[in-house]
C-alpha cells in the first residue's frame, strides 16, 4: 500500500484530478479483493459479495475524504456502514435525502427495507424501532441472528424497559455467534441513537454486551477475525 500511496502523491503533484485519484484507489482495491474471491466471507457459510466489496470500498473512500463527522465502526458490515451514516442521530429521512445520500454507492434503500432495518410511508424512510427489532426475534433460533446490526438492535431492543426480553438469554445461547463489530455498533448508538430512550437502551446494552465479553473470551475471540482470514501478508 505504499507504493499505491507514493503513485498517488505523485499523480496528485501532477495535477491528476480527484476523481481520477479516486478511480486509482478503487481499482486498486478491487485487484486486492478479487486476490482472494471466494475466500472472504461475512460469517460462517454468508460470503462476503463483490456488490458487498464495492460497497465497502466507496464508504472507506468517502471516509478518507470527511473528516467532519465520526465514521461508522471499520468493522461493520458494507451494508450496515451506510445505514449508521443515513440515521445517525435521527430516526427518519427523507426519500429524497436518502436518494441524494445514496447515489453512487450501489446501494438501494429497498435493500434496507428488505433487511427490515427500515420502511417508507408518505415520502419518509422511518427507523424500525430497536423495540419491534427485537421482538421479532421471540421464538426464532439465534442461529439466524447473524448479521451485525441485527445483534445490535436486538440487544438495544431488549434494552427497553417494557421489552420483557432478557438479554443474558441470547447471549448465553449457544447458537448465538457475536460478531466482530457489534460493541463497536453498540457504542456507536450511544451517542448517534436517534433519541434519547434508544442511547439510554444502547448504553445498558453496551454494558451487559461488555460484561459478557469479559466471561466469555474464547467465544469472542473465535468471532474476532479479520474478513480475510486466508489471506498471506503480502
Amino acid at each position: 500500500m505504499k507504493q499505491l500511496q507514493d503513485l498517488l502523491e505523485h499523480h496528485q503533484e501532477a495535477g491528476l484530478a480527484e476523481a481520477d485519484l479516486q478511480v486509482i484507489r478503487r481499482g486498486k482495491a478491487l485487484e486486492y479483493y478479487s486476490k482472494h474471491y471466494g475466500k472472504v466471507y461475512v460469517e460462517k457459510g454468508r460470503e462476503f459479495t463483490v456488490k458487498e466489496a464495492l460497497t465497502g470500498i466507496n464508504q472507506l473512500l468517502d471516509d478518507q475524504r470527511d473528516s467532519t463527522a465520526e465514521v461508522p465502526p471499520v468493522d461493520a458490515e458494507p451494508y450496515t456502514r451506510q445505514f449508521l451514516r443515513l440515521f445517525a442521530d435521527t430516526t427518519s429521512l427523507a426519500r429524497d435525502q436518502m436518494q441524494k445520500f445514496l447515489r453512487g454507492t450501489g446501494v438501494s434503500p429497498n435493500e434496507f427495507q428488505q433487511r427490515e432495518w427500515c420502511n417508507e410511508e408518505k415520502k419518509v424512510f422511518h427507523l424500525v424501532p430497536p423495540l419491534e427489532q427485537a421482538r421479532k426475534w421471540k421464538g426464532l433460533p439465534r442461529k439466524g441472528l447473524g448479521r451485525d446490526l441485527d445483534q445490535s438492535m436486538f440487544l438495544i431492543g431488549a434494552c427497553y424497559p417494557e421489552s420483557g426480553i432478557n438479554v443474558n438469554d441470547t447471549l448465553n445461547n449457544p447458537n448465538f455467534l457475536p460478531h466482530p463489530a457489534t460493541g463497536d455498533i453498540l457504542d456507536w448508538y450511544t451517542r448517534h441513537g436517534g433519541d434519547a430512550p434508544m442511547k439510554d437502551a444502547a448504553r445498558l446494552a453496551r454494558q451487559l454486551y461488555g460484561k459478557w465479553e469479559a466471561n466469555n473470551k474464547p467465544k469472542v475471540a473465535a468471532a474476532q477475525r479479520t474478513l480475510f482470514d486466508d489471506m498471506v501478508e503480502e
